[in-house]
């Protein structure tokens, strides 16, 4: 899910900056650039259909923080555990839950990783967003005030050309693409690593 909002970031982005003449990120030259020509019809609807995205980013990475979650909670049970096991010298379940730790330590080391990712797209698109939307306020302020100009060249690829294009080919994105948490990564654990683990575990606890 984070590659489709990364790839919706990548288009409004290369987008923008073949209109404009370059990757715009102040809100200042933005608008200065924003000419009602440039901006073209149907701006509006297409933001906000940029900001329904926006909305969804938002729920997967609530899901991904839940995720994480969960992970963190398995991860510090399974720690307890093993030392549990480990006193009572129940040498085998340490083992076992050794090896468990491991694999749900590096789950969440992983889910982690794709959230940090998440956030990182999200916000960039976030700010692309609320910029177009300050431009498009500000037109519409504009307008009210003054009399239309005409457009030179009615046929010139516009913003919300841009963006309706960008909108189209996300649509047709596979439905694998809709909100879903991500399927648990195959992970393994060294037996040297468990090995180790334990040695660690017993030499902490049986320290006075």
């Amino acid at each position: 899910m984070t590659d489709l909002f990364d790839k919706l970031n990548m288009l409004v982005r290369s987008g923008l900056r073949d209109l404009i003449g370059g990757d715009v990120l102040d809100v200042e030259a933005l608008r200065r650039a924003l000419t009602p020509e440039r901006m073209g019809k149907g701006l509006a609807a297409e933001v906000t259909a940029l900001r329904q995205r926006i909305n969804q980013a938002l729920d997967y990475e609530d899901e991904l923080k839940a995720r994480v979650e969960t992970l963190q909670a398995e991860v510090s049970a399974l720690d307890g555990d093993a030392d549990a096991a480990l006193a009572r010298g129940e040498h085998d379940a340490a083992h076992a839950l050794v090896e468990k730790h491991q694999r749900a330590q590096q789950r969440l080391t992983m889910a982690e990783s794709d959230l940090r990712a998440h956030r990182m797209v999200t916000q960039e698109l976030i700010q692309r967003v609320n910029m177009l939307e300050a431009a498009v306020a500000d037109h519409a302020a504009n307008a009210a005030a003054t009399p239309p100009t005409p457009v030179a060249d009615p046929e010139r690829t516009s913003v919300a050309d841009v963006l309706r294009s960008v909108r189209e080919q996300i649509a047709g994105e596979p439905k694998a693409a809709s909100l879903s948490s991500p399927a648990a990564p195959p992970v393994s654990s060294s037996p040297k690593a468990i090995e180790d683990d334990l040695e660690r575990r017993r030499q902490r606890l049986t320290k006075p």
